[in-house]
């Protein structure tokens, strides 16, 4: 309910997105009815900006504050750890997007679906969970981000906009694909 709500009022303020409407609530529908991993403590808000290279450490979360506008209580409620692979999947485009916009007529497209692949592959070989049993899910939990993501740009930076919007057309036309 929560992501058809964050759909409509994307609808809203960025209309472009209504002729994604009726395919983007068919991922919705199909996560609705699948089935859901055990739930646990999740970041919430979990993107490279919260991450560190450190040499002879590997990689560091500095963050578990999780998404500082949502009261304590609800991001001590358990969810689905898919909510933050989803982030770190949608933290790869934005990389990819902001240099796009920095670099008119540079692409790093291929970079981030390089990255995409090796964070999902090394999610799955680490946790022992492979992601593509639940990829109706994360599928449904990226849009939400993207979505999420186009209110945030249109209202704050619309010159940003393209970065989601080119996201959820893109999920939208695979998951249209099937």
């Amino acid at each position: 309910a929560s992501m058809r709500r964050r759909l409509a009022l994307a609808i809203a303020e960025v209309p472009g997105l209504a002729s994604l409407r009726n395919v983007i609530e068919a991922v919705y529908a199909r996560a609705a009815a699948s089935s859901w991993p055990a739930m646990q403590r999740i970041h919430g808000d979990l993107h490279l900006g919260q991450v560190l290279a450190v040499p002879g450490r590997g990689w560091v979360l500095l963050d578990f504050e999780g998404e500082p506008l949502r009261p304590m209580a609800e991001r001590n409620t358990p969810d689905l750890p898919l909510r933050d692979v989803a982030g770190m999947l949608r933290s790869f485009d934005y990389v990819a997007g902001a240099y796009a916009l920095a670099h008119p007529g540079l692409s790093a497209t291929d970079w981030s679906l390089a990255c995409r692949r090796a964070f999902v592959g090394g999610y799955s070989a680490r946790s022992g969970h492979d992601l593509r049993a639940n990829r109706v899910l994360l599928d449904a939990f990226e849009i939400d981000k993207a979505v999420y993501e186009a209110i945030y740009e249109v209202r704050n930076r619309p010159d940003w906009l393209s970065i989601p919007v080119a996201a959820i057309t893109r999920l939208a036309a695979r998951a249209a694909a099937g």
